[in-house]
């Protein structure tokens, strides 16, 4: 047949055929008897009603909806509890326990004017306005180069560091030295030096960084077996390796807001510089390369995932085969399309499904070689089978209207009795 003849009339029903299970209408109504419910069901499709095709389709795409509205209530609520409050840990304008307000304010009641500054420029800019203004300086993060660090040891010769690490050291401090973190977080540590701002506190929160210095207050054991202090001086500057005592979740505890107090209120204007990105690009020197900051076996690892992707280009490449060129439109034989759907059944062994598609067609092509109106009742075309082939009105009825086989073995012969009594009605 040639491939752009005009299509077969396919021998298989139409989706809207007889239901797969001939039980599937319900039970019959009470006081109605068998013949009649027989009667009562027509020669009526499988493909399921408006209503039934919704809800499958609906139950289908329920997990992808319910995926959007949860990323749609994300959104959402992202949105409405957004907030430009400052959130910053340690700064002076967050109001959490993790901000540093309550003593910002505090040192503006006592007459400190509290400038807080967030990048290089910020701060030259205040000092140039403050003139010999105290530096509180917190870069957990390492944003400032050497340059920049230099800078800031020039231009402040009293400064406060916050848990510096030791390159911050090296510049800012360098009679001063990492000890390591504190042993035990918990509990308290005396001052233990003659220090008055430790002495008037007396005793501050633990935990922390210490450091190794010519004056130290606060000594704690270290994780690491040595000695060392969270508090720790040289000429102009004072390391705090407890930061945490200035937060507002911790400032009244013991003696913290004591030394807090005295160690920032010691001018009468304090410049609180925590550096943000917005200093990478500032610096003078080559900037930052992220790809330096990856461990050396990630290169390794990107050849290795860069090779397993070539090769499932190639498995998948291969396994779908070359580009089918052919022109459109196809047209594709009723034989073809009823081989496709027969293979799908036998696939998915939807034995049930493909019996009532082949009852469904059977019981039409009847209903039309006796000149039955398709509105008729399945026990009469099944009278009207009888009549006509001259069979017992039992044995068409078990063939049309009995129980639908439920393997394939079942549904081959079943397949063929149908085949037999469609030609007996032909040929009669």
């Amino acid at each position: 047949m040639s491939r752009h003849a005009a299509p077969r009339r396919a021998s298989t029903p139409p989706p809207s055929a007889l239901p797969a299970d001939p039980t599937a209408a319900g039970p019959p109504p009470a006081g109605t008897s068998a013949a009649q419910a027989v009667a009562a069901r027509g020669i009526t499709g499988d493909g399921g009603s408006v209503a039934a095709t919704g809800r499958r389709r609906l139950r289908r795409a329920l997990p992808g909806l319910l995926l959007a509205l949860v990323i749609a209530a994300v959104v959402v609520l992202g949105l409405l509890t957004r907030t430009d409050a400052d959130t910053t840990p340690l700064s002076p304008g967050n109001a959490t326990p993790t901000g540093a307000r309550a003593v910002a304010e505090v040192l503006g009641e006592q007459g400190v004017e509290v400038v807080h500054a967030r990048t290089l420029a910020e701060v030259e800019a205040a000092r140039a306005r403050l003139g010999g203004a105290t530096l509180f300086f917190a870069d957990p993060n390492g944003w400032l180069n050497e340059e920049q660090l230099s800078s800031l040891n020039r231009s402040f010769p009293s400064r406060i560091l916050a848990a510096p690490s030791e390159p911050q050291l090296e510049v800012l401090a360098p009679e001063i030295l990492p000890a390591g973190p504190a042993e035990d977080a918990r509990g308290t540590v005396r001052a233990g030096c003659d220090e008055e701002e430790a002495r008037t506190a007396g005793e501050i929160t633990g935990g922390g960084q210490l450091y190794s210095a010519p004056v130290e207050c606060f000594r704690s054991p270290s994780a690491e077996g040595g000695m060392g202090a969270s508090y720790a001086a040289v000429g102009g500057t004072v390391v705090l390796g407890n930061p945490g005592i200035l937060t507002n979740g911790t400032i009244e505890e013991a003696g913290n807001a004591s030394l807090a107090l005295s160690t920032l209120g010691t001018g009468e204007s304090l410049i609180w510089y925590q550096p943000t990105t917005a200093d990478l690009a500032g610096a003078t020197g080559p900037p930052a390369n992220p790809l330096e900051l990856l461990p050396d076996w990630v290169n390794t690892l990107m050849l290795w995932l860069l090779g397993c992707a070539f090769l499932a280009m190639l498995w998948r490449g291969r396994r779908l085969g070359p580009l089918a060129v052919e022109p459109l439109p196809v047209v594709v034989s009723a034989a073809e399309t009823a081989e496709g759907r027969a293979r799908l059944y036998q696939g998915s062994r939807a034995v049930r499904h493909a019996a009532a598609n082949l009852l469904a067609a059977a019981l039409s092509r009847a209903a039309v070689r006796l000149r039955l109106p398709p509105s008729s009742a399945r026990a009469a075309v099944v009278q009207a089978v009888a009549d006509k082939t001259g069979r017992r009105p039992e044995d068409v009825h078990s063939l049309l209207d009995g129980p639908p086989p439920s393997t394939e073995k079942d549904l081959a012969r079943w397949a063929q009795q149908l085949l037999d009594l469609e030609k007996e009605i032909n040929n009669s």
